[in-house]
C-alpha cells in the first residue's frame, strides 16, 4: 500500500483550547471567520461532525495515607473527540479558533496556510481523527494516548470501518498522533466501487475501532445533520 501523504498543520496549531460550551450552532448562518470562540469550541466538540466518547476509571477502595487518614475514592475522565477532518466545517472551527488566539501577532504565511487547509477537499478520502483530553494527569489519560501512539494499520485493519447503509468498509491507513496536534488519524476510501461510501441518503454512520486495551470506540453520527453550506460534508 502506498503511503498517503499526513494531513497537518504548523507546529503551532498545537495548541486548543478543551473547553465545553453548550450554546446554539450557528455554523450555516453566517462564514465561519464570524463564528465566536464558543461557536468553534462547539463544533468541535459537539456536533454532526464532531462527537465526544468518555472513558472514566474510578479508584476503588480507601488507600491508608502516611498520616493514618484514608485517601477518599476519586474518579478519573477522558474525553476523546472522534472528529471527521475530511469535513470542511471542522477544518474552518480549527482554522478559526488559531486565527481568534493568535489574532494580530498571525503571519501572513500562517495566515495563507489556515486558509488553504480550511477550504482543501478531501475527493479521495474520508479522515477522522481522535484526540484525548483530560483536565488533569492521570493514568488512564497516559494508558489511553499510549495506545493511540503504539497501533500500526496492520494491527487497526481488522477491526477497524465505517458502517454505513449495512455495508462495510475497512480502514485504509492508520497515522499516529503527530506535533500538530491533530489526533491520530483514521483514513478510510471515499469510493467504493466507484461510488461515494456516505450520500445524503444514508441514515447513519457509525465508527468503530478497538485502538488496544479496554477501548473501544464506538461513535455514530447521522448523515442528514451532516449537510453544510448546502453540500454534505464528511
Amino acid at each position: 500500500m502506498s503511503k498517503l501523504h499526513r494531513v497537518c498543520l504548523p507546529r503551532v496549531l498545537v495548541v486548543l483550547l478543551i473547553c465545553t460550551f453548550s450554546i446554539s450552532a450557528q455554523w450555516n448562518k453566517k462564514p465561519y471567520t464570524e463564528w465566536t470562540e464558543k461557536e468553534s469550541l462547539k463544533l468541535l466538540e459537539d456536533s454532526p461532525w464532531c462527537q465526544t466518547q468518555a472513558l472514566t476509571v474510578q479508584t476503588t477502595g480507601q488507600a491508608p495515607l502516611a498520616s493514618g487518614a484514608s485517601r477518599v475514592a476519586e474518579a478519573f475522565n477522558v474525553n476523546l473527540r472522534i472528529r471527521f477532518l475530511s469535513a470542511k466545517p471542522v477544518r474552518q472551527a480549527i482554522s478559526h479558533l488559531m486565527e481568534i488566539k493568535n489574532g494580530q501577532k498571525i503571519s501572513a504565511q500562517l495566515a495563507a496556510q489556515l486558509k488553504a487547509f480550511a477550504a482543501a477537499d478531501f475527493p479521495d478520502y474520508i479522515v477522522i481523527t481522535v484526540t484525548s483530553e483530560s483536565d488533569r494527569a492521570s493514568s488512564l489519560l497516559q494508558q489511553t494516548q499510549a495506545a493511540f501512539y503504539k497501533r500500526t494499520t496492520n494491527e487497526l485493519i481488522n477491526n477497524t470501518y465505517l458502517l454505513a447503509g449495512g455495508q462495510r468498509v475497512f480502514i485504509k491507513e492508520y497515522q499516529p498522533p503527530g506535533q500538530d496536534g491533530l489526533g491520530a488519524r483514521y483514513i478510510f476510501p471515499r469510493l467504493v466501487e466507484g461510488k461515494p461510501f456516505i450520500t445524503p441518503g444514508t441514515g447513519d454512520v457509525l465508527f468503530r475501532s478497538e485502538p488496544g486495551g479496554s477501548i473501544v470506540l464506538n461513535m455514530r453520527y447521522k448523515v442528514k445533520e451532516m449537510m453544510f453550506d448546502g453540500k454534505l460534508e464528511y
